[in-house]
């Protein structure tokens, strides 16, 4: 009788505890077959401009933060100041999944992403496209606005990041020698003027 009771117990806290876990899909693919709010080529991204982008070694992912923060995070956001932003890169199951494996610009994971948080809860969202081992590292990337959403928990179908994003656009991210040479060429610029 005790050995059911406790068993019965502990079932329900399981249950319990699925039910109270917050989760979001990362996928922009519908439900007509078609991809919501693309990530499309930029500018020295390889790719056709504007156009979809298409299987090949891009990785899509997301940075996630508890509340409402989008406004705070769009004006510094990086990828690289997760101590200024307030945003994680999210890790473990659902966290990523590959960019343009089924139609260009389409990402879509294989399983809801927990964030750890309850059911109900609003979390703010940056999706990340790069072409290499992360997204501070890559010399193609590119990352959504900030945006907010709700977490659903239980059996309840997860809300998906390409109903609540803009598209956005992968380029070419210039290495810093480029801007340490394009400010020594203004210097000389304004020095050659100075003398004239």
């Amino acid at each position: 009788m005790k050995k059911t009771l406790v068993s019965a117990i502990l079932g329900l806290a399981a249950i319990a505890s699925v039910q109270a876990q917050g989760n979001i899909n990362l996928y922009n693919y519908t439900s007509l077959g078609a991809v919501a709010n693309p990530i499309v080529y930029g500018v020295g991204s390889g790719g056709t401009l504007g156009a979809g982008v298409s299987a090949g070694g891009f990785t899509v992912g997301m940075y996630i933060a508890a509340g409402n923060i989008a406004t705070a995070v769009n004006s510094s956001f990086t990828g690289s100041n997760d101590a200024v932003t307030g945003m994680t890169l999210a890790t473990g199951t659902g966290a990523t999944t590959p960019l343009g494996d089924f139609d260009p610009g389409e990402y879509s994971a294989a399983s809801e992403y927990s964030t750890g948080l309850g059911a109900a809860a609003t979390v703010t969202v940056v999706v990340v496209a790069y072409n290499g081992a992360s997204y501070a590292s890559s010399n193609i990337r590119g990352h959504s606005q900030a945006f907010t959403m709700t977490t659903t928990g239980g059996t309840e179908f997860a809300p998906n990041t390409g109903s609540f994003m803009n598209g956005f656009a992968v380029s070419l991210v210039p290495e810093p020698s480029t801007f340490a040479l394009a400010g020594l060429g203004l210097a000389s610029l304004l020095i050659f003027r100075r003398r004239k």
